[in-house]
């Protein structure tokens, strides 16, 4: 609270950017103080007594020793994944979120929240409401908001908990963490349980049966590791006395002085052997390198000649990359060591994943036919047909259980969800009055010509789309699910036969006879590039572009300045906790809002530098497009004119600094006033992105996404010899037929492609031609390609001038673009890939409206 109470009492949110260090404002006050009083913590322990404090305690008592601790844990059967609806993708994703959440804020109750190094738990949301929930009579309302619905509901924790501990208190804190995962998990279980139960659910189930609660508490596989922050040894001293390894040490600046006792030195000088030695650093990353050294024992003598005053020691923190990178390879190894397996179900298993027994009340193996007879039709949860693990059937049930697990009364949390029709809320944002007319039109029709007579859907279903833009729009009256005749029926109260889902497509069919706006969905997963880079500081520029632009430092150690501005600069705790609090801003605030306010989306997962969201056909490249800009804090897209030129007073976003700020009235209320932080330049992102038709499985189409997200960080350029990867997109369509277009490029020609896009009056059939003219004729030579597009636009009779010389212009650079970023083996496939999408896409967002006579 105390940055927030301090921004409200200036009346200046920016002061949350207050630097620690003003010589290098590389981190802010508040990381700095926070880091500061975990280290303290870390140092002291946690059992001082208030005479330990005074001059009254014991003068040599041993300090704690500091450890950097990481917790992770994993699901046995894979979370995610195992989604047959989007109620299951979203509720999987939420759960790992909730679970990572509870275990932070028990180990911040405990140890105090400055512990964490990752995630950053300020303005968190479950954090945020647990804190009001908590502490209501101390007044935090006045410096914590209370949580939107929507952010509540929105995932974003990490499932990887790094912390600052004392060696003490690790082994028992990992196994709070571990305790406090297990017992929230039942506790979600049983919730969905007796509310299962009240709905005549299984009635002869218990709780503690074993394909309930047996399945249940073995889902979780955990894994921790701890790494010393500073060498954890003794070594002798003078005396021949075991000592412990101090954390700091003034070797380096000893280097020049004249000192008669040779001990004193060898044991001085060991001191930076022993850290690089202990945190694995070779000759080329081992500290200090030389031009550092120079500067800081230049620093250290005038510190001497001009103040009398000895220089401060040097201290573990210059390490701290070094040894956040251990644990990290520590924790990878513990976790390469898992030998569990998911024991074999001689019963019938998940009809969604094939793992596990279904859920039945039986002691004993149990038929097929028996288990069916269980799992009865309950419109808006179970379709009749499918038959879910006890670990799946939680992940149905979760949204009738929010209102008691976040202890909010049901009309303040009120869960919707995106299912796979509710695309068609890019259609009509980005449509007609005529378009928006046409729909109710059609979906008036269903419910009067068909519905009316044998049916009806249940309320749940149809009041809200899941879309944030659709259900805060007053004009949308309808739910897209009633233009597709599969999944409408699945949530009909009663069960509807063959003849009568073939009546109610051919209705829709006639309102909209080419392209239904239902037809298919997008999802889209990103992850942040060499984030490990990060982490260690590889990204780092050299100190030169920290500092500020007017320190100049004059006489005898300018020289030696100069040449240390040069130095790539070193990853700090400070700094690393500035990292956190970046992506924390681009996860919980930018993200969500150009997900879901700028464009008709919905996020599922927001946290760190990976976001998974749900996207629709007409915006997908648009938003892909945006995110990957905002995360590298670069200009707002939406600021850009149609002939590439920049007009701030357009863009919603200034980016001064790489910071992102909005920059027009009437400010969502969710963003911060201050600049929001970004990564930068020097950051890049690479995402996956599935068109999926509607009769894809989602299953199908997530195991798709995640291989289209790896894919697109394997592609490469080849540049010199040199292969650079990442900062790509691979976009995959599955075609209802199974059959599968990928296409995959760097941003750079991603960029370029979406201009074709952007030219009107192309058709689909242009791209199309183009691929097979590819395919018959390919470019040999990159000298050829304007030629090739010349000839190739001058045939098309149907384009006017000014269009076919835009057209000719832009599909030039493209290809252009394409070249010179794709690996020749790649090149041609590449080429035809994209045209094929363009075509694609093209083609399924003209919608022709019909309609009965």
């Amino acid at each position: 609270c105390l940055p927030e109470a301090t921004c409200q009492l200036f009346d200046d949110a920016s002061l949350l950017l207050m630097p620690a260090e003003t010589r290098l404002p590389d981190s802010s006050h508040w990381s700095h103080a926070s880091l500061t009083a975990a280290m303290a913590g870390a140092l002291s322990g946690y059992d001082l007594t208030t005479e330990d404090l005074t001059q009254n305690g014991e003068a040599n008592k041993p300090l704690s020793h500091p450890y950097l601790a990481s917790f992770t844990f994993s699901p046995i059967q894979e979370l995610i994944k195992a989604s047959r609806k989007m109620r299951d993708f979203w509720a999987g994703s939420w759960i790992l979120h909730y679970l990572s959440a509870k275990v932070s804020w028990t180990l911040a109750n405990i140890y105090g929240p400055d512990c964490f190094i990752y995630p950053n738990l300020y303005q968190q949301p479950l954090i945020d409401h647990w804190l009001l929930q908590k502490y209501s009579k101390f007044g935090f309302n006045q410096w914590i908001k209370q949580p939107s619905q929507r952010s509540l509901l929105t995932a974003g924790f990490p499932n990887v908990l790094v912390l600052v501990l004392p060696k003490d208190k690790v082994e028992t804190a990992m196994q709070t963490a571990k305790s406090t995962l297990i017992s929230e998990w039942l506790n979600i279980s049983k919730l969905v349980f007796s509310e299962l139960e009240e709905r005549y659910w299984m009635k002869s189930l218990s709780f503690d049966h074993k394909t309930w609660k047996g399945w249940l508490k073995s889902q979780w596989q955990t894994y921790w590791t701890a790494v010393p922050i500073g060498v954890d040894k003794k070594q002798e001293d003078q005396e021949g006395q075991l000592e412990k390894i101090a954390l700091t040490s003034s070797e380096i600046y000893r280097e020049n002085e004249e000192i008669k006792d040779s001990e004193i030195i060898e044991k001085d000088r060991s001191w930076v052997a022993i850290q690089n030695q202990a945190y694995g650093l070779n000759e080329n990353t081992a500290l200090f390198l030389e031009k550092e050294l120079t500067f800081l024992q230049k620093a250290a003598k005038l510190r001497q000649d001009q103040q009398n005053k000895y220089p401060f020691n040097t201290n573990i923190g210059s390490w701290w990359a070094a040894i956040f990178d251990q644990t990290r390879l520590a924790l990878t190894a513990v976790k390469n060591g898992r030998d569990w397996q998911i024991p074999t179900a001689f019963s019938t298993r998940s009809t969604i994943s094939g793992l596990g027994s279904v859920v039945h009340p039986s002691d004993d193996w149990i038929e097929e036919g028996k288990t069916k007879a269980l799992w009865k039709r309950q419109a808006g949860l179970f379709d009749g047909i499918e038959q879910l693990n006890a670990t799946e059937t939680v992940k149905r049930g979760l949204h009738l259980v929010l209102p008691k697990l976040l202890e909010l009364e049901a009309d303040k949390i009120q869960m919707s969800y995106p299912d796979l029709t509710a695309g068609m809320a890019g259609y009509l944002k980005n449509g007609t009055s005529e378009d928006l007319e046409h729909f109710e039109k059609t979906s008036k029709a269903v419910i009067n010509e068909y519905l009316a007579e044998h049916n009806k859907i249940p309320d749940e279903i149809t009041d809200k789309w899941g879309i944030p833009w659709a259900d805060t729009n007053p004009t949308i009256k309808y739910h897209p699910r009633l233009l597709n005749a599969g999944w409408l029926v699945e949530d009909l109260e009663k069960e509807s036969t063959a003849e009568n889902r073939l009546k109610l497509q051919k209705l829709v069919k006639d309102y909209y006879p080419s392209n239904n706006p239902t037809d298919c969905y997008i999802i889209a997963a990103g992850d942040g590039d060499g984030m490990s880079e990060w982490l260690k500081g590889g990204k780092l520029k050299s100190y030169g572009h920290y500092t500020p632009e007017n320190l100049n430092v004059e006489g005898d150690i300018a020289e030696a300045f100069n040449e240390f501005l040069t130095v790539p600069k070193r990853m700090g705790p400070s700094t690393h906790n500035a990292l956190s609090r970046a992506l924390l801003d681009f996860s919980n605030q930018l993200v969500p809002y150009l997900t879901e306010e700028r464009y008709a989306g919905r996020l599922i997962y927001s946290g760190g530098d990976d976001v998974l969201a749900y996207t629709n056909l007409w915006e997908w490249d648009n938003w892909l497009w945006d995110i990957r800009q905002c995360f590298r804090g670069d200009k707002d897209p939406l600021g850009f004119n149609n002939d590439g030129t920049f007009n701030l007073e357009k863009s919603e976003f200034k980016n001064e600094g790489n910071y992102w700020q909005w920059n027009q009235e009437n400010k969502p209320n969710h963003l911060a006033e201050r600049p929001l932080f970004t990564m930068g330049q020097n950051a890049t992102i690479s995402f996956g992105i599935v068109i999926a038709h509607h009769s894809v499985p989602l299953a199908i189409a997530l195991e798709n996404l995640w291989e289209a997200e790896e894919e697109a960080k394997e592609h490469y350029i080849n540049e010199n010899n040199h292969k650079t990867y990442k900062d790509a997109v691979q976009v995959r369509v599955i075609y209802g037929n199974g059959n599968i277009l990928k296409a995959t490029s760097k941003f750079e020609v991603f960029e370029q492609w979406k201009k074709l896009l952007r030219i009107n009056e192309l058709e689909a059939s242009l791209f199309e031609q183009a691929a097979t003219l590819w395919t018959q004729h390919p470019i040999p030579i990159q000298e050829a390609i304007k030629p090739w597009t010349v000839a190739f636009c001058s045939r098309r009779e149907t384009l006017n001038d000014d269009i076919r010389k835009s057209f000719q212009t832009a599909l030039s650079k493209f290809i252009e673009d394409l070249w010179t970023n794709t690996s020749e083996e790649q090149l041609n496939q590449d080429v035809q890939s994209w045209f094929k999408l363009t075509a694609f896409v093209l083609r399924n967002r003209k919608i022709k409206l019909g309609g009965k006579a």
